[in-house]
Order: structure tokens, then sequence, then C-alpha cells
């Protein structure tokens, strides 16, 4: 009986960064901010000024140009786990994945929001809500994805 290879450490950090760059291109489709908590919504659910405003934005949704740069890093992700060999370009998109998690920490310290002022319909005087906006899953989700795919990265560059 012929003796079964295990898989090499290299192969395994590809399939490492392949997961990842699929993570973290699906949590751009989950809510990336809750910015019209359910207080607001109760008060002011009805408000003309809520009408299209996403409770639970995806970062499609929120942001303007970081979900097109997270989707471009995705894609890179994608190349490096499938065809991509050469320890420049590694290195470049794990420069990449620091500076993205560096904006995902912040945007779970910041949630984002489109800014939406709403004045409190039911106040004796003219106040506007309070938004308190919130971290969603997405921004967890993909902090997940780029660990995976950092260190599927800096393995495969450790064990070259």
């Amino acid at each position: 009986m012929g003796r079964t290879r295990a898989p090499s450490v290299r192969a395994l950090s590809d399939w490492t960064v392949l997961v990842g760059s699929v993570i973290l291109f699906a949590s751009l489709f989950l809510a990336w901010s809750h910015q019209l908590p359910n207080s607001a919504l109760a008060v002011a659910g009805s408000s003309p000024a809520l009408r299209g405003v996403p409770a639970d934005p995806t970062a499609w949704q929120v942001y303007s140009v970081a979900d097109v740069l997270l989707a471009a890093l995705a894609v890179a992700l994608l190349v490096v786990a499938l065809v991509g060999r050469s320890r420049a370009g590694r290195i470049l998109v794990l420069v990449a994945i620091v500076v993205a998690f560096a904006f995902i920490v912040h945007a779970i310290g910041t949630p984002p929001t489109n800014g939406v002022l709403v004045l409190n319909p039911v106040a004796a005087s003219p106040q506007y809500l309070h938004p308190a906006p919130a971290a969603g899953a997405g921004e967890t989700v993909a902090l997940v994805a780029l660990a995976l795919a950092g260190t599927g990265i800096a393995v495969g560059l450790v064990t070259e």
C-alpha cells in the first residue's frame, strides 16, 4: 500500500490565504454598521428623513472607496493564493493586509454612518435624535479574514 503524503506547509498557507480572501469578500455584504438603533427607529421610524436609509448598511452601502479597496485586496489575495509565487508580491499584499486591518480596527471603534440627522418628533423643543452607531458583524468577519490571510502569507514567506 502506498503512503499518502501530508500536504506541504506552502499548500496549507495558500489554502489559508484562499479562504481568507473569500471570507473578506463575503464580509462586504454583511452589516458594517448599526447606524439607526432600535430606540431611534421607535421614535422616528416613519420619518421621511429615514426613507431609504438602511439601519444596518453593508460595506457597499456605507463606503464609497474603502469597500472597493477591500474587494481589490480580496482579489489580490485570491491571485496570491492561486498563482502568486513572487516573494515581493506576497510582501506587498501583506503590507496591504496590515493597512486594511488598521482601517477596520478604526471602523470598529468609530462605526461608519451616512451622517443622517433626524429631528426628534416627540420632543417639546427642537433636538436631534442621538444616532449612536455601533459596529456590525462585517467588520469582525473582515478582521478574521485578514488574520487568516496574513497568517497564511507570513507562514508561506517564512517557509520559503
